[in-house]
């Protein structure tokens, strides 16, 4: 009881700016997106909010919400089909689409708006749950507000939700909520393929906590391991459709490798290569380099679980052929934006140009985003 009324005044003391950050965030990302399209001479339906917002794969979502998925090359390139993409995200679309006369686009925009919202709050109160003080937790709520790409939080993509459902299946597990910490684990492996690596989390915390013995005994305390059981479900329900729908439980992989030419390989091969490609990738390797780096402020905070997490979706993501999104990836990391914000939270003048540099990134961002360019994938 005591936990929950804890909960509950942290919630109250954050709903106004929190509020505010989320809605000044956003307004201003889509009103320099709007005014890029405007300057750009584009005009009518294509320039609307609405329309501006949907890029590169948000067409994939909104294909299987409207029409499920399909074996089908849908993609106008051999071998791509809506099947490279989780469920989650279309599933909940579709939910709201009866709302709004089945419109699934506006059905994503407020989908993703929503949960980027709800995912403010629950970082924020799992900064607190660390026992970090109110400026870190508004400051790691400002750099997700401001960080570059930030647009996508509000377009039809799953950053939002997968950045909410991170945050309350970590926040859960540590206070001990074993139960819905396993429903968000299992829904956000549902949502993306890396969210299988919640289990590389809740290990580590189990470790940290109560010692090798207890995951070497599991009988002994099973229902902390309930959401490392429950983190895998809603990939293998997923593995489970493809396999009847299509006869490949691995529909999504091989979608991934004939369509989009998707391998993994080595990091020490991948990261070298991508830095001596120029371009989006070399950037898109020294961004990648400067998160591994950031997160090691985590170990500082003694924050092993959450390193581990970050560290290991940061190789995952080493491995695969290509960093194509400069900053995207690395929106749902908040863990690392926690790390950084406790060093700035100190230093007003040092917080006010990181979130300023950052914002001005972002706004620049935004701009490519509205004109489809490569750097805002």
């Amino acid at each position: 009881m005591l936990q929950t009324v804890s909960a509950r005044q942290h919630l109250r003391e954050a709903f106004v700016p929190l509020a505010v950050m989320f809605l000044i965030s956003r307004l201003v990302l889509l009103a320099i997106a709007a005014t890029t399209m405007q300057l750009a001479g584009v005009h009518g339906e294509a320039a609307s909010v609405a329309h501006v917002l949907c890029r590169w794969d948000c067409k994939w979502y909104l294909d299987i919400a409207a029409n499920g998925y399909s074996p089908l090359e849908t993609g106008g390139i051999p071998g791509e089909s809506n099947f490279g993409f989780y469920p989650l995200f279309p599933l909940l679309l579709r939910l709201f689409m009866p709302f709004n006369g089945g419109d699934a686009l506006h059905a994503g925009i407020f989908v993703s708006n929503l949960c980027f919202f709800g995912a403010l709050f629950y970082v924020y109160l799992y900064v607190r749950e660390l026992g970090l003080d109110r400026t870190v937790a508004l400051l790691t709520a400002a750099i997700l507000c401001v960080f570059p790409q930030s647009i996508v939080f509000s377009a039809p993509y799953t950053e939002g939700l997968c950045l909410l459902l991170l945050a309350a299946a970590m926040y859960h597990l540590r206070r001990e909520h074993y139960l819905a910490a396993g429903v968000a684990a299992a829904m956000l492996s549902a949502a993306r393929p890396n969210g299988v690596l919640f289990i590389v989390f809740a290990v580590v915390w189990i470790w940290q906590r109560d010692g090798l013995r207890a995951l070497l005994m599991p009988w002994r305390a099973p229902e902390k391991f309930i959401p490392v059981v429950f983190a895998p479900l809603g990939a293998f329900l997923f593995f489970g459709y493809c396999l009847v729908a299509t006869g490949d439980a691995f529909a999504h992989s091989s979608t991934q490798l004939i369509g989009w030419g998707w391998t993994f390989a080595p990091p020490w091969e991948n990261v070298p290569q991508q830095l001596h490609s120029g371009g989006n990738f070399m950037l898109g390797a020294l961004v990648s380099i400067t998160v591994a780096l950031c997160s090691l402020l985590l170990l500082q905070e003694r924050l092993y679980a959450e390193f581990a997490f970050c560290i290991v979706t940061v190789v995952l993501i080493w491995c695969g052929q290509g960093l194509v999104s400069v900053f995207r990836y690395w929106l749902v990391l908040f863990p690392v934006w926690i790390g950084v914000a406790r060093v700035f939270a100190a230093r007003p003048l040092g917080a006010a140009l990181l979130c300023g540099t950052l914002g001005m990134i972002n706004g620049v961002l935004a701009c490519a985003w509205a004109l489809g360019m490569a750097i805002s994938i």
